[in-house]
């Protein structure tokens, strides 16, 4: 997938690569400020759900998931798609409305967990 009109982060699996079971996946574009802590706990919340997937990190620059064993691949890809389009359209909202820093802590924690249920 390739960046949007708007510039939003893709992931570039043209690139991707398994390395002792670890899969590395390149950041396309320039995430935008709360992209990387954004994709973070979007991915923490869907982990929680079991998807076979070892651990995930997440820089600017690309995702990494460990323990990726042969036939998880298209379930590994749905969990990273997943949770790149849900931060998007988080920050895509954002960005029309209320800010997250102009929300309380609370109603952030409550806006994250509505917004959860769109998964």
């Amino acid at each position: 997938m390739a960046d949007d009109e708007q510039g939003a982060p893709a992931f570039d699996w043209a690139s991707a690569a398994v390395d002792d079971g670890e899969l590395t996946v390149p950041v396309l574009g320039t995430p935008q400020r709360g992209w990387v802590t954004g994709l973070r706990h979007v991915l923490d919340r869907l982990q929680r759900t079991g998807h076979g997937a070892g651990t995930v990190k997440v820089t600017k620059k690309h995702v990494t998931v460990g323990d990726v064993t042969p036939g998880s691949e298209s379930d590994v890809h749905h969990f990273l798609e997943s949770a790149l389009l849900q931060v998007n359209a988080d920050l895509s909202v954002d960005e029309e409305g209320e800010s997250d820093s102009e929300r309380s802590e609370r109603d952030r924690q409550m806006t994250d967990a509505f917004r959860s249920f769109g998964n």
